[in-house]
């Protein structure tokens, strides 16, 4: 009888880890600005929806916040493995100068490269202007006029939104939840045809 059919052996390959099955949807790479915030609550989504890991990373920028940065080490992080088929770069506007050359970078990248499976990679541009937190706002009340990040960082703290709002904290994906509906229609509702600064 050969090595391979020792209890222990047969045990070990059992216990072995395996590496996770990826599921039937699309593997999706998102890369943000946040260290924290974006994270965070990009993996609650995940985890509410029950998205396999094996599927969805999500990361922040090694390079840094600046939107060229993030652009950069998606790019980057994408082709060590060619393992997607949709890169999304989350970046906010603030005040950061390579703003527009990171949307141009983008574009230039989308279906550029093939993945492992020799089908072109989707990048997306997923712009938050002028902050990832317009987007908890938006849950409460909807945004009729350009609003600086600051105050809408301060507007998010009132008593009535997320009080004691702290970038760090998990939780917002779940307190936000029951007003989802209400976000999207009041995102609907942006100018977009308002410039960009």
């Amino acid at each position: 009888m050969g090595r391979d059919n020792h209890p222990r052996t047969r045990q070990k390959a059992k216990l072995a880890r395996k590496k996770p099955k990826r599921a039937d949807y699309d593997r999706i790479l998102i890369v943000s600005e946040g260290e924290k915030t974006e994270p965070l609550y990009f993996n609650e989504i995940r985890q509410y929806y029950r998205l396999h890991t094996a599927n969805i990373r999500i990361l922040p920028s090694d390079y840094g916040t600046a939107p060229q940065q993030v652009v950069n080490f998606a790019k980057d992080e994408c082709l060590k493995t060619k393992q997607w088929e949709k890169v999304f770069c989350v970046f906010d506007r603030d005040d950061h100068p390579s703003f527009y050359n990171a949307i141009k970078s983008v574009k230039a990248l989308n279906k550029k490269h093939k993945n492992e499976l020799k089908k072109p990679i989707e990048f997306k541009a997923i712009r938050s202007i002028p902050c990832f937190e317009l987007w908890f706002l938006l849950h409460f009340i909807q945004i009729t006029h350009e609003i600086h990040r600051d105050d809408v960082i301060k507007t998010l703290g009132h008593p009535n939104y997320l009080p004691r709002y702290d970038k760090g904290k998990a939780g917002y994906f779940e307190q936000t939840l029951p007003l989802l509906k209400k976000a999207y229609l009041h995102s609907s509702q942006l100018d977009y045809s308002a410039p960009i600064n």
